[in-house]
Formats: structure tokens, sequence, C-alpha cells
């Protein structure tokens, strides 16, 4: 669930959509090419995900690329359709 006002990220897990996991979301430099991007930042936000953080790029309508580091490392690439 995102809220753009208070720019919040609040992930939905489990069957009964239980949210938790929150990311702080800005626009930022990326980490892979210091091109700007949609971060979304849990280093402030969660205990359990505190070294992760995502970027994400519109590529097309509705079509989001992303990255997820681990700290500074690359972990898994994916993507959003909405």
């Amino acid at each position: 669930m995102f809220d753009a006002a208070k720019g919040l990220l609040k992930n939905k897990i489990l069957a009964f959509g239980f949210e938790a996991i929150v990311a702080r979301v800005y626009k930022g430099p990326s980490w892979l090419d210091n091109k700007e991007c949609i971060v979304l930042d849990y280093s402030d936000t969660s205990i359990v995900a505190h070294y992760i953080r995502d970027e994400i790029r519109l590529i097309s309508p509705g079509f989001y690329l992303g990255v997820v580091y681990w700290g500074k490392d690359r972990l898994i690439h994916f993507c959003l359709q909405f």
C-alpha cells in the first residue's frame, strides 16, 4: 500500500493482507547508474529489512523494472505491473 502524501509504502504480507515492512519512498540517484529512479528505502523504517533498498523505473505505462540491493550488493531484479 502506497501513501503518496507521506511518501511511505507498507508491504502486504501473508494471506490475510497484514501490512508490515514499511519503506520511505522518494526519487533519487540510482546506485546502478546514478540516473534518477524511485527508491524504496527500508533503512530507517524496518528492523527486518534494514539492509534492503529497492530501486524502480517506469519503462512503459504501468510497467516498472527494479533492482533489490542488500547493503550495496545487487541481490535480484524484479518487475511490477499495474
